[in-house]
């Protein structure tokens, strides 16, 4: 198990698949004590792991079982790379898988409340959902209690707003599943979106249980008051900027004209979906990954292209997505790309891998794939190693600092390039379920956008991102129907193989 710098905790079983948390108060302030627990079984030739971060699963994957050896490595993935961030302390190994009731114990927090995000419009309705879990031989012998308050515009079961609410699980009763309804305040003045916690203690006289960790819930709070007083938006304020002037007066002439010329043949509505459309380093379903012909493929059907890119042993940034040359790559060289120089890389083939039509497609230089894109397309660029200076200096003899973006997910990185060029839009990568503290970690780093894996977001992780201030790109989606979903859901971009797809299904969604 080991810790980057980042927040990001990652448990394997030697080669086996690896399980993730992110500490989000390692992020902000480094200050905070966390409890971690991973699990582990094995059935036959597949391995289950199980990373669980103060008491809640955060991820469980399966992968083929490797033997593990006898050697436990907690800061490091290998012998010397053991130094970790921040300080472990009490650290236990158990003979059997402890299971989740039991690790909620050993995190002292034994009340399982759901959701952990209400997403909720003032004077509307939500429902917490709260169960003490816990193992059956450390029931408690007395009474519990859970408080829950939130602010003064938060109202629970039907009580005054900004009143508590206590709730008693008796002996016997314990395991019951209790409901709260939480009603946020209609009033009449526009706040717009707001954030409302709410805090949960736990506290019971028995002494096994005195010390039990509480918790809390976020509540986005949706304004439902119009926005330009109590008559809302004219019809006639096609910018909505609450006034009807000489603009919307001009705005509503253009469209009338273009929507009575016989030339146009028919009205042309505009684009409901203004989606950026990423081609995952370049158009590479149809072509090699990370190449000048993925890159000029994808004209005329993305607006972006994304590309990867690496050092090489000369400080050299080149366009390769993994650490070694092996898989994308035939030639003479093999091994990690930051052990060759230009002279042995650039012999390589990273075509004939693909297809043989393609042999001889080189290795790009990160200066080569930029060119490809433009004008009409904008670089796309996901850093994997290099430094800030190495970047910024190609970059400046470019020119190009308002014709890119760049993605990583080492976020310090794109905080210091921020410093340095503020002026680069820069997407913060990630993988794990978005939650307030790690959206607002992200934000504090002053990177721009958020750019995650579609597996996880969800129409509320939309809503929530938005309602922070920020944008949701996503990651990589080559399903159609899933694209569809996406839209729907209101992310700004989307990063896919097949480029051509997502343009087709943005038309289908924009016709219609």
């Amino acid at each position: 198990m080991w810790i980057y710098d980042t927040g990001i905790v990652r448990f394997r079983i030697q080669g086996g698949t690896e399980v993730s948390a992110t500490l989000p108060a390692l992020q902000a302030d480094g200050n905070n004590w966390h409890h971690i627990a991973v699990s582990w079984t094995r059935s036959g030739s597949q391995v289950k792991s199980r990373i669980y971060l103060d008491g809640e699963l955060t991820e469980s994957k399966t992968g083929p079982w490797v033997d593990p050896g006898n050697t436990l490595f907690l800061g490091g993935g290998n012998s010397g790379n053991d130094a970790g961030i921040g300080m472990w302390d009490e650290v236990y190994l158990y003979d059997h898988a402890v299971d989740p009731s039991e690790i909620r114990w050993l995190a002292r927090q034994v009340l399982n409340v759901e959701p952990k995000l209400l997403m909720i419009s003032e004077g509307s309705e939500g429902v917490l959902n709260l169960k003490l879990e816990f193992p059956a031989e450390y029931e408690p012998g007395s009474q519990v209690q859970v408080k829950i308050s939130g602010d003064e515009l938060i109202a629970f079961d039907g009580q005054p707003a900004g009143m508590g609410r206590t709730l008693i699980f008796l002996p016997g009763q314990l395991d019951e599943l209790r409901t709260v309804r939480v009603v946020p305040v209609d009033d009449l003045e526009n706040q717009e979106t707001r954030i409302a916690q709410l805090y949960i203690s736990v506290t019971s006289t028995d002494p096994e249980w005195q010390g039990m960790n509480g918790t809390s819930v976020s509540v986005v709070v949706t304004d439902d008051d119009p926005v330009c007083g109590d008559w809302g938006y004219y019809s006639m304020d096609l910018n909505q900027d609450c006034f009807v002037d000489l603009r919307d007066l001009l705005d509503f002439a253009l469209q009338w004209l273009a929507c009575t010329d016989p030339a146009f043949g028919d009205c042309r509505q505009p684009n409901r979906y203004l989606i950026a459309n990423v081609a995952h380093r370049g158009y590479s379903a149809q072509n090699p990954e990370n190449t000048i012909a993925s890159s000029l493929a994808c004209r005329g059907f993305a607006d972006m292209v994304e590309f990867d890119v690496r050092t090489d042993a000369g400080g050299e940034l080149v366009v390769m997505h993994d650490n070694t040359v092996d898989r994308t790559t035939d030639g003479a060289y093999t091994g990690p790309i930051e052990n060759l120089t230009r002279d042995q890389w650039s012999t390589l083939d990273a075509g004939t891998w693909f297809d043989p039509q393609y042999a001889g497609e080189p290795v790009p230089t990160i200066q080569e794939i930029i060119l490809a894109c433009h004008p009409d397309m904008i670089a796309f660029v996901e850093r994997k190693t290099g430094t800030v200076d190495q970047y910024v200096d190609i970059f400046r003899k470019l020119r190009v600092n308002d014709k890119l973006m760049v993605i990583a997910f080492d976020w310090n990185f794109l905080e210091q390039l921020e410093q340095v060029m503020p002026d680069i839009i820069t997407g913060a990568l990630g993988s794990d379920e978005l939650t307030i503290e790690s959206i607002q970690a992200i934000q504090a780093k002053g990177i721009d956008f958020i750019d995650w894996a579609h597996s996880t977001v969800t129409a509320d992780t939309v809503k929530l991102v938005e309602a922070l201030g920020s944008e949701l790109w996503v990651w990589t989606v080559n399903d159609e129907s899933r694209m569809r979903q996406l839209v729907e859901y209101g992310v700004k971009g989307i990063t896919t193989d097949n480029p051509e797809l997502l343009k087709n299904v943005l038309k289908d969604m924009n016709q219609r």
